[in-house]
């Protein structure tokens, strides 16, 4: 008995304790108040000893059966209550953890609303704003809460500008008299003042004034902040004034860039300007957004963009050895040092790179040797990081491309291929169908290299294709130029005799030779293969010295040479034979001089002169006889003359001029004539009068 009770003991003093610090625990509370009391809202708060939860029950009457709790621990209460009834007294308890405050379980807190105001009225939240900053063009995003004290149940509108049924923005249903919140989202329209108005059903003002002001302001949004040249931003603007002119500029520095957009703000105050982004270099810029106020641009606006680098590509897929062009904009200006790669490794361009003064670039490039598949292709600058250029796939196939691809008949051809199966076999080579090269090894790469020599062939295009026992024919173009091969002799007088060869012309065609741009004459022709081995004459007229021998064909084709025209001179001087030192008695001389005989192929040139030396007074050329008489208006007046001649052949090549022989003109005076004729007349009338003497006297 004895073991038992002192355990018994032990716990009881134990108990003992331990029961205060249980009852020290609970929290105690004070201070309860009932707050921020309105018609339709009140708030709880009381303070406790510890941190406990909250909790309130209310009703309108003392069983209550309304609760609002909040288990956060704290030390300050606050329960709001919401939809109570206008004009009431409410009961209400509070409990912080179990505890109940009034503690006596029949006694009850207590307040009461307050009643409504008897007339109408409308409050704004916010007053004033901007369109257009949240949602799609069209619809305006400040969205506006709207508090309407209503004196009777019903239905009830919110109107803007006007109390019509076009113009509501809101529609509520009041079940009683009450303070009711309702909100819209602004609607489109001009910058200033406009009125919203509380109507009833019948859009009648249910009081005197139930309306309030809202200010709309100017607001501008761009669809983009960043992008590659060419990109077309969206700018739309809102709560502008009708009919007002709107600019839109970019800038960087203080320096325009590009041209000026336009626009008009409609009837709402409403525009929208689509700006597509100048060719320019990478960096910031703004999009400067000016409104016309009188004759003075207004600066309304300044929207951020960034111009970032980008590049684009001819083509998205080909084969290895094509060639393609890669653009590049928003380098940097002037920007040095651009490289394109193709799968991480630089490709060789047409010539270096460099971007203008706009940071725009263009390069050539060929697809390099590489197994078909996928590719990313990127560039860099001097400044400009590849990380920072959007990469382009790129897909590759097989293919095959020639060096030079411009050639002469005879020159030697690289052939690389590309995009074969690896260490395929059965690889060769053909030329406008012909084999030329095969068995070609290939490496584990699919990548392999030939050449041969450039057959006779004809101007222009011709097909290299390539094939293995995997890979199908693929194919490239190889042009054959034209070209000279021999000239003989290097120089030559009109009328000496060339031979001319050459070869990569177009095939049966007409050739025409020309000398210093003297066309030769002959039937001239380019052989079925294109080559051809032609002889003419240096044309008559050719000028003497260096000059640029042609020769093209109806296609088109053509090649030069330098040819000499040297001066020949004919080793026949004619014999002047008459008039040679005698005197003419008339003016219409006769030459005569001894020349060729028997040949068709010259001609012959006079010269009279007053002098052996100079004072040529006529000449005449193309005569094809060895004498001429002056025709009667040649004739010469009287004089003393020398005349020389020379021979010219068909081909303007002349010899040298003959001795000057003197001759005199010199008619009989009239007066001599006169006195002749008078002599004669006095002879016949003796004659007459002694006939007639001698008659008389028989």
């Amino acid at each position: 008995m004895k073991r038992i009770q002192a355990p018994i003991i032990a716990g009881l003093l134990l108990f003992t304790l331990i029961l205060p610090q249980f009852v020290l625990a609970q929290p105690v509370i004070s201070d309860v108040d009932a707050v921020d009391i309105t018609a339709t809202t009140a708030a709880i708060t009381w303070i406790t000893s510890e941190n406990a939860t909250s909790e309130v029950q209310y009703g309108t009457t003392t069983v209550l059966g309304n609760t609002e709790s909040d288990s956060s621990m704290v030390l300050d209460h606050y329960v709001p209550l919401t939809g109570l009834d206008p004009d009431t007294l409410y009961y209400y308890a509070v409990w912080a953890d179990g505890v109940r405050s009034p503690a006596d379980n029949d006694e009850y807190h207590s307040f009461t609303t307050t009643k409504l105001p008897e007339e109408y009225s409308i409050t704004l939240d916010h007053a004033c704003g901007v369109c257009g900053e949240l949602v799609e063009a069209g619809i305006c995003g400040e969205i506006i809460e709207v508090t309407a004290i209503v004196g009777a149940a019903g239905t009830y509108h919110i109107c803007w500008d006007s109390r019509t049924e076009a113009s509501v923005v809101e529609t509520f249903t009041a079940t009683a008299a009450g303070i009711y919140t309702v909100t819209f989202f602004m609607p489109e329209d001009t910058k200033g003042s406009h009125n919203v108005y509380l109507v009833n059903n019948t859009y009648a003002d249910p009081a005197t004034n139930t309306f309030a002001t809202f200010e709309v302001l100017p607001s501008v949004k761009t669809d983009l902040r960043e992008g590659p040249v060419g990109t077309e931003v969206t700018i739309d603007g809102y709560g502008f004034s009708n009919g007002q002119d709107i600019r839109v500029s970019l800038y960087q520095g203080g320096a325009k860039k590009g041209v000026d957009k336009t626009a008009d703000a409609n009837s709402q105050g409403s525009w929208t300007v689509l700006y597509t982004i100048p060719d320019t270099p990478a960096g910031g810029y703004i999009l400067k957004i000016e409104g016309e106020e009188g004759t003075i641009w207004v600066g309304w606006v300044n929207k951020d963009f960034e111009v970032t680098p980008q590049i684009t590509t001819s083509t998205d897929a080909g084969t290895v050895g094509q060639t393609i062009e890669i653009s590049g904009t928003g380098f940097a200006s002037e920007e040095e040092d651009v490289e394109i790669t193709f799968d991480g490794e630089v490709v060789q361009t047409n010539s270096p790179i460099v971007a203008d003064d706009s940071g725009s670039w263009e390069a050539m490039i060929r697809v390099p040797s590489l197994q078909r598949g996928t590719y990313t292709v990127d560039a860099s600058g001097e400044s400009t990081r590849a990380r920072d250029v959007p990469d382009i796939e790129f897909i590759v196939g097989a293919g095959v491309w020639v060096e030079p691809g411009l050639a002469y008949v005879g020159d030697a051809i690289t052939v690389t291929g590309g995009g074969f199966a690896p260490e395929e076999t059965g690889v060769r080579v053909t030329f406008a169908g012909t084999v030329v090269a095969t068995n070609i090894p290939v490496d584990s790469n699919g990548s392999w290299t030939s050449s041969f020599d450039l057959q006779a062939s004809t101007y222009g295009s011709h097909t290299v294709s390539a094939s293995g026992d995997t890979t199908s024919s693929v194919t490239t173009t190889l042009n054959t130029q034209a070209q000279i091969t021999e000239l003989s002799p290097a120089e030559g007088s009109p009328g000496d005799s060339i031979t001319l060869e050459g070869n990569g012309f177009n095939s049966s065609q007409a050739l025409t030779v020309t000398i210093g741009g003297i066309a030769a004459s002959g039937n001239l022709q380019t052989q079925s293969n294109g080559n051809f081995n032609i002889s003419f004459r240096v044309p008559r007229g050719s000028p003497e010295g260096e000059q640029t021998l042609v020769v093209t064909d109806e296609g088109g084709a053509t090649d030069s040479i330098d040819f000499t025209v040297t001066e020949k001179i004919l080793s026949t001087t004619p014999l002047p034979i008459s008039p040679q030192d005698n005197t003419l008695r008339s003016g219409e001389v006769t030459f005569n001089w001894q020349g060729e005989t028997g040949s068709t192929t010259y001609t012959y040139t006079i010269e009279v002169n007053t002098t052996a030396s100079s004072g040529n007074i006529w000449s005449k050329s193309g005569i094809a006889e060895s004498s001429y008489t002056l025709t009667e208006g040649e004739t010469l007046p009287k004089n003393n003359y020398y005349w020389r001649v020379k021979i010219v052949d068909d081909y303007g090549n002349e010899g040298p001029w003959s001795d000057y022989v003197e001759f005199r003109v010199s008619p009989i005076p009239t007066w001599v004539w006169v006195v002749i004729g008078l002599v004669v007349l006095v002879v016949l009338m003796v004659v007459a009068y002694r006939e007639t003497k001698f008659r008389v006297a028989e």
